[in-house]
């Protein structure tokens, strides 16, 4: 029957998803068109893998990956070119690992970590990865890593990801993810908890050096190792103006959404002060640890000079990338490079193209970026300041403008009537994307730092400014930022106060048309209808950093929207919403 303690009650119907699937790699769009809720989420997000990405893994590596759950990180490890060895305590779970993994070189045992020893692998393990189950080993973590620090190899690695207990999201409120409390980490785990515990940077590295594991290197996944979208390392607090360039990094360091009860203060001013204050590592959301029994063996499971990673949102493969930042002599470079090249891009649409990478790292260019600078008068309750960053930024797009071109096809994103347009490339004209050749009152322009996307034919200029101004709405709220509005405002009411301050014009019902394109656009990088994505974006524009949403209604229409699912479900869910 398994362990029950593990199971989402997701686990019959995505084992039917699995049995069914046609592509079930690492990256399936396939899998993750079935992506309903946060458990499916979870086991089926084309993200899941990202922490697995700063590993050295190739071929001729043996690995055990402990508690392997459904799958997902064996099969990366084994497309990776690794002999795998999946064990698994919950035999439903296990059954969905070998389907999931069913071709390559994975072998799936049913049976908890302690049923793997030397005697049956006497050999050893080159790298033993324990992502998420840590938690769970109960009253005695110490004979836990032991063991399986018994079973990786001279010269290998155990890799470790789990919540740090003393995490930002914590401090701010978030519930305690395996028991659904807020602060019951922090205040050490009183009572009958069945166990389950996390623990502190230094906890943890006590634990692994008492299993023998004394060299050790942290990475820190935001926001969290499950679905990381940046990955930090040591140096990443340690270079020349770590708040900026950490806060640019991760961007809002908590997902508000998964808060539970409190929405907590803003997350994102919070974690700058930390980084401010030397406490940024103590302090992560969560662990990615790299240990070995000397360092020799840390740099060969984990090494380079990478100081972050920072990768797309879920994205369809083919489009799915990351960037890593190194630092060479001093200085900070990116290196932008597709995470799955040998997927091809769609020929249709052919409108919008991912355009190639650079065929050189480019320079980080330190000092805040435009939307830092506009957060900043933000929590200032400034708006006159914030009035002359988007007057830079409207100066910015003046100077792009220019007429259509006579031979450019109409678009989402270049509708018919289009009288100015930008260039291709400012697909994300975003204020994030924009950093000043030098500080902002002196003379001197803007650079678009983020020009990966293509438009063919150009950008209508209107409809660029509005997106900008929505994204910073977006941001404002997810990061829980005191603005000058009401508590209450949506993200929908921020972004037309801030077009209200620009100096352009964005033309009449600006949301209805930024809508109508983004959805189309989502269609084509992440896949699934434009409609489900129209849907989507309403539900998010709604919200307000009071809480998920402006309306009290919220929950229950977050509760009703499996509606979706059922044979004319999509009316009885808009239902939900009285509209």
């Amino acid at each position: 029957m398994g362990d029950l303690r593990w199971r989402d009650g997701s686990e019959e119907r995505l084992l039917a998803v699995l049995r069914s699937a046609t592509d079930r790699s690492t990256a399936s769009d396939e899998l993750a068109s079935h992506i309903t809720d946060w458990p499916s989420r979870y086991h089926l997000d084309r993200r899941r893998t990202n922490l697995l990405r700063p590993l050295s893994i190739g071929p001729g590596m043996t690995v055990l990956d402990v508690g392997a759950g459904t799958g997902v990180n064996s099969r990366y490890l084994a497309e990776a070119g690794a002999s795998v060895v999946a064990v698994e305590g919950d035999a439903l779970r296990a059954e969905m690992a070998g389907v999931r993994c069913q071709g390559l070189d994975v072998e799936v045992r049913v049976g908890s970590a302690t049923s793997v020893t030397r005697d049956s692998n006497p050999e050893g393990f080159d790298l033993v990865v324990c992502i998420g189950v840590l938690e769970y080993a109960g009253t005695d973590p110490d004979a836990f890593l032991s063991h399986l620090a018994s079973l990786v190899r001279p010269g290998g690695a155990l890799v470790v990801a789990i919540e740090n207990q003393m995490g930002l999201a914590y401090w701010l409120g978030a519930d305690e993810d395996h028991l659904g409390r807020p602060f019951v980490g922090i205040a050490g785990y009183p009572g009958d908890t069945g166990g389950i515990r996390t623990h502190s940077r230094a906890g943890l590295a006590g634990l692994l050096s008492g299993a023998g594991m004394s060299a050790q290197r942290w990475l820190y996944p935001f926001p969290d190792y499950k679905l990381p979208v940046a990955i930090l390392t040591d140096d990443a607090y340690r270079v020349p103006d770590a708040v900026n360039f950490v806060d640019q990094i991760v961007g809002p360091p908590v997902d508000r959404l998964r808060m539970g009860a409190s929405a907590g203060p803003d997350s994102r001013a919070s974690h700058r002060e930390l980084v401010a204050a030397g406490l940024g590592p103590d302090m992560a959301n969560s662990f990615l640890v790299v240990a070995g029994a000397d360092q020799a063996a840390v740099d060969t499971a984990c090494g380079g000079d990478v100081v972050a990673w920072r990768f797309t949102g879920d994205r369809r493969s083919c489009f799915m990338q990351e960037r890593r930042v190194t630092s060479v002599a001093g200085r900070c470079v990116i290196d932008r490079r597709r995470s799955f090249p040998d997927d091809p891009q769609p020929t249709e649409p052919s409108w919008l193209s991912l355009r190639p990478a650079p065929a050189s790292p480019t320079d980080y260019l330190a000092g805040p970026n435009l939307e830092q600078t506009a957060l900043a008068c933000l929590r200032a309750h400034d708006l006159t300041g914030l009035g002359d960053v988007l007057a830079r930024f409207d100066a910015f797009m003046a100077g792009l403008a220019g007429p259509p071109s006579d031979d450019a096809a109409p678009h989402p994103y270049l509708p018919t009537g289009s009288t100015a347009v930008l260039p291709g490339d400012c697909v994300d004209l975003g204020l994030d994307n924009l950093v000043p050749l030098v500080p902002l009152g002196d003379e001197g322009g803007l650079t678009l730092i983020d020009d990966e996307w293509s438009a063919e034919g150009g950008i209508d200029r209107e409809l660029a400014a509005i997106r900008a101004m929505w994204k910073l709405a977006w941001v404002t709220v997810a990061s829980g930022i005191d603005h000058p509005w009401p508590r209450t405002a949506t993200i929908d009411e921020i972004s037309v106060s801030l077009m209200g301050l620009l100096s352009g014009s964005v033309g009449a019902d600006p949301l209805e048309r930024l809508y109508a394109a983004e959805a189309e656009l989502l269609a084509v990088v992440a896949g699934g209808s434009p409609a489900d994505h129209l849907e989507n974006l309403r539900t998010a524009g709604r919200r307000s950093v009071a809480g998920s949403s402006g309306s009290p209604l919220a929950a229950i229409r977050s509760r009703l929207s499996w509606l979706r699912r059922l044979p004319g479900g999509r009316w009885l869910a808009r239902a939900t919403r009285g509209h």
